[in-house]
């Protein structure tokens, strides 16, 4: 499963969605199933059922350029320094991920691609550092399920 993260109208904070919807256009093997997780919180857990191998794609506030793509390998997840969660709203993917295991599942082997955004306001366009790293993000992530089959 390729699972992008992220809010389609807060610019780039939708990232992730942009992905999901690229990799959808340029097609991908029948066994990888593209999900737009949106903001989804506690919901996505449903769908981790079965998964065995999941790449997420998201933005994080990392010591990265705007646009810079990086990749955590599964065993390798990445860190948000400084975050603090107040509410359940606030749930990430590897919080998730913690609640599924916690819960008796297995979890899957999971690869992080994640950027730091430049701009989060109202928008549906990402910002011009980000617009070409959709396609990166997208080729990466061809590569990376192709070892999948």
């Amino acid at each position: 499963m390729v699972l992008g993260i992220g809010n389609i109208i807060m610019g780039d904070e939708g990232f992730g969605l942009h992905v999901i919807r690229r990799l959808k256009e340029i097609g991908m093997p029948e066994n990888i199933i593209l999900e737009e997780g949106g903001v989804g919180g506690f919901e996505l857990l449903n769908g981790l059922q079965g998964i065995e191998k999941l790449v997420v794609v998201d933005i994080m506030m990392m010591p990265l350029p705007p646009g810079e793509l990086k990749v955590f390998e599964p065993g390798n997840p990445p860190q948000e320094p400084g975050k603090a969660i107040v509410s359940f709203h606030q749930i990430g993917v590897l919080e998730l991920v913690n609640v599924w295991a916690m819960m008796g599942n297995d979890e899957p082997e999971i690869t992080f691609i994640v950027t730091r955004p430049q701009t989060i306001d109202w928008g549906t366009e990402l910002s011009e550092p980000l617009k070409p790293a959709v396609e990166k993000a997208a080729e990466m992530i061809k590569n990376i399920c192709a070892d999948y089959n």
